[in-house]
């Protein structure tokens, strides 16, 4: 059992490397599948186990990049989904615009 969640651990952080590598050779590829399967699927994001912290991150990069591709649809969907995680954290609440 032990074996299981330490392989679990490191497949995590492959994972996440994966996706750091993906984010710095090809932004907009990165983004646009991103972005797809978070407006496909937004469960994933709200209640996956990444830090919150992360997904702020990612969220305001991908904002920065849209709202520099002038894809002001895409920047008003995304600010909706980073008013859903502050909902999901009660401590979070007072921060929502």
């Amino acid at each position: 059992m032990e074996t299981f969640r330490n392989n679990n651990r490191r497949n995590k952080k492959d994972f996440y490397a994966a996706i750091e590598g993906l984010l710095v050779n090809n932004k907009s590829m990165f983004f646009t599948v991103l972005y797809n399967a978070m407006m496909e699927h937004p469960a994933y994001v709200l209640l996956s186990d990444m830090p919150k912290e992360r997904k702020f991150e990612i969220l305001e990069d991908m904002l920065e990049y849209y709202e520099s591709q002038e894809s002001y649809e895409k920047c008003a969907k995304l600010i909706k989904m980073k008013q859903s995680i502050n909902l999901i954290d009660p401590e979070q609440k007072s921060n929502i615009c």
